[in-house]
């Protein structure tokens, strides 16, 4: 399921992309140069919203009258004393959501945020107030702190020996941000480095088991997120077991029996929110409310319920790795030229979709119907009929989108190359895994 949220800029205009880039995302398994192609892409999207905040900065000053370029002259310092760094930073998925939303808000808060978390990582000394909201702070991907519930703002400062802290009006001691471990250290070291500080709940890390070639992959436990509708949560401690599990087991059945799926998957996703637990859907099998969700700002981030199944698991991480990939693919160029307000009908919705989500559902479902057409090739007996679902779902789609003329030649493109992997399904091939 995608979330999409208005354009907070202008996508960039078509261009000439490798002939294979389209056959590669249909079939859910791009190369490593692909991936780095749109992992660029969103982050010259980022880059650009900076840029307008920064410019905005410049002629607005924030609610406090303070200097609100302070917070983006920080990140061009992490940019030069730490540049990988804010490599890393500039396709986040909280930086897409923060710097979208500060410029569709006008606010320089989001920025500033953006800008304590890179400095603390860079361990560049910075002082810098931010927001607190309902009593806390919160640092994406870092955690958060928890201070008076009184306080309108509140002071993140790293001196330098070395040491972050956030002070407000009210709270009696400063709460310390310990640096972030590194899931691969050394267990007694991560142990050591995760100590926690009182006042701080730092974002939890999953290290997934070294299945595929290469370093292994690592995604945040996000519970809180960057997103506005999350309701802060807490994951206890026997929860965050359970999720680094589920999470774990998922990953090895991509890796050992889908590995162009897994390195897709280790290639983009970044950060995991929790969702709640779904309700038991009606006889039959059908689901009952989200598995699994994204959001068109926040490349790299999946939303998961709490599914004790591998497979379905793996399954829905696939699926929302599609969107991020697609998101990404329409920062590069634009396959959709839709009149405002034009509607289609969607396969899984009674109510009529727009182009967009057409388009999204007819890429991201074809690849979930690919996965468990793998599933069911190697032998699993009840793989074969969420195959067939997704299959026809993403037909219909492509047939909608065929009769809707809403493509651009790339928007073709791509649909032609959804509609060869159907194809060669219809003929029995395998193309992609």
């Amino acid at each position: 399921m995608t979330q999409d949220r208005p354009a907070a800029a202008t996508a960039a205009p078509a261009l000439t992309l490798p002939r294979d880039l389209w056959r590669q995302i249909a079939g859910g398994a791009p190369d490593t140069g692909t991936l780095r192609l749109l992992r660029t892409a969103r982050a010259g999207r980022n880059l650009l919203l900076l840029r307008a905040a920064h410019h905005a900065s410049r002629t607005t000053p924030d609610e406090g009258g303070r200097d609100s370029g302070t917070a983006t002259a920080l990140l061009a310092a992490v940019r030069h004393r730490a540049p990988a760094v804010f490599d890393t930073l500039v396709t986040d998925p909280a930086a897409g959501v923060l710097l979208a939303e500060a410029v569709r808000s006008g606010r320089r808060d989001p920025v500033a945020v953006l800008a304590a978390v890179a400095a603390h990582r860079a361990g560049i000394p910075f002082r810098l107030e931010l927001p607190v909201r309902h009593g806390v702070v919160d640092l994406p991907g870092l955690g958060r702190a928890t201070l008076d519930p009184a306080a309108g703002t509140a002071r993140v400062e790293r001196d330098p020996q070395g040491t972050t802290t956030v002070t407000a009006p009210g709270t009696p001691a400063a709460v310390r941000i310990p640096d972030l471990p590194d899931p691969r250290d050394p267990p007694h070291r991560a142990e050591s480095a995760a100590e926690p500080a009182p006042g701080w709940e730092p974002v939890p890390q999953v290290l997934l088991p070294a299945r595929r070639p290469g370093p292994a992959p690592v995604i945040r436990l996000d519970a809180h997120g960057p997103l506005e509708a999350d309701a802060p949560r807490p994951l206890g401690a026997r929860e965050l077991a359970r999720w680094r599990d589920r999470l774990g087991a998922a990953w090895e059945l991509l890796a050992d029996r889908h590995p162009g799926r897994a390195d897709a998957v280790r290639g983009t996703v970044r950060a995991v929110v929790p969702l709640d637990p779904r309700p038991p859907g009606p006889p039959g099998g059908t689901r009952g409310a989200w598995l699994s969700a994204s959001f068109s700002d926040a490349f790299g981030l999946v939303a998961l319920a709490p599914v004790d199944d591998p497979a379905e698991l793996a399954a829905a991480l696939v699926h929302e790795t599609q969107h991020s990939l697609l998101y990404a693919l329409q920062d590069l160029t634009r396959l959709l030229d839709a009149r405002p307000g034009a509607r289609g009908h969607a396969p899984w919705s009674d109510r009529p979709r727009p182009p967009s989500a057409l388009l999204q559902g007819a890429a991201a479902f074809l690849v979930t119907a690919g996965f468990w057409r793998r599933e069911a090739a190697l032998g699993r007996p009840d793989a074969r009929a969420p195959y067939e679902r997704w299959r026809r779902t993403a037909r219909l789609a492509c047939d909608e989108l065929e009769r809707g003329g809403w493509l651009t030649d790339n928007g073709h493109r791509l649909l032609d190359a959804l509609r060869d992997v159907l194809a060669d399904w219809d003929n029995g091939l395998e193309p992609g895994a």
